[in-house]
């Protein structure tokens, strides 16, 4: 090296702060057990929304639609418009998705077509095909929020598919004309209790 030894210096002093920083930020961490992780109960508030209202007759408990024995463990309906899911059993069974929630419901859901069970909705079956909003088109699709004053992400395809990722999210299966606004849940607000007790 003939520019003398300085630069290789620094790059050395930089390199061994570098691991000495990364080291410290891994100890330093919370430290959350495996036990914790597979004991963690999330809650979600979930709705459906079909052109100007939301559905008022979801049920309180889990007795619905699908055979509860064929319902996967970790899921469960806790109140009217109200899921509790456990996310490490849902994540082993690579079933941390809307399906799960659909499934609870008895509901049947493609990307253009939601069929209720007999006992919801008079087991109705709404298409995009042949469903309008008054006289406008309407469409299916999903909005989340990821808490209470996030952002809402709408999904229009691959509906089953959209993730469950956290605590207090609000989800809207919702059958609206293009463009409307698509509320969150009413029982977005019985979240809070549940989360913080």
């Amino acid at each position: 090296m003939q520019g003398g030894s300085l630069f290789p210096t620094v790059i050395f002093v930089v390199c061994v702060l570098g691991v000495g920083l990364i080291a410290y930020a891994r100890q330093s961490q919370e430290r959350v057990s495996a036990l914790d992780t597979a004991t963690q109960t999330y809650y979600t508030a979930f709705g459906i929304y079909k052109c100007d209202t939301f559905l008022d007759n979801l049920p309180a408990t889990s007795e619905i639609g699908a055979d509860i024995a064929s319902i996967k463990p970790g899921a469960f309906i806790e109140s009217s418009g109200v899921v509790r899911w456990e996310p490490q059993v849902l994540s082993g069974e690579r079933r941390a998705k809307l399906e799960t929630i659909f499934e609870l419901y008895g509901l049947t859901v493609t990307n253009d077509s939601i069929q209720f069970p007999k006992t919801l909705n008079n087991g109705e079956k709404i298409t995009e095909a042949d469903t309008k909003c008054g006289d406008k088109d309407a469409s299916l699709q999903v909005v989340v929020w990821d808490s209470k004053i996030s952002t809402p992400k709408i999904s229009i395809a691959e509906l089953g598919n959209v993730r469950l990722t956290g605590n207090g999210m609000a989800i809207t299966l919702a059958f609206v004309a293009k463009d409307a606004d698509v509320p969150q849940p009413i029982t977005i607000t019985d979240l809070d209790p549940l989360i913080t007790g």
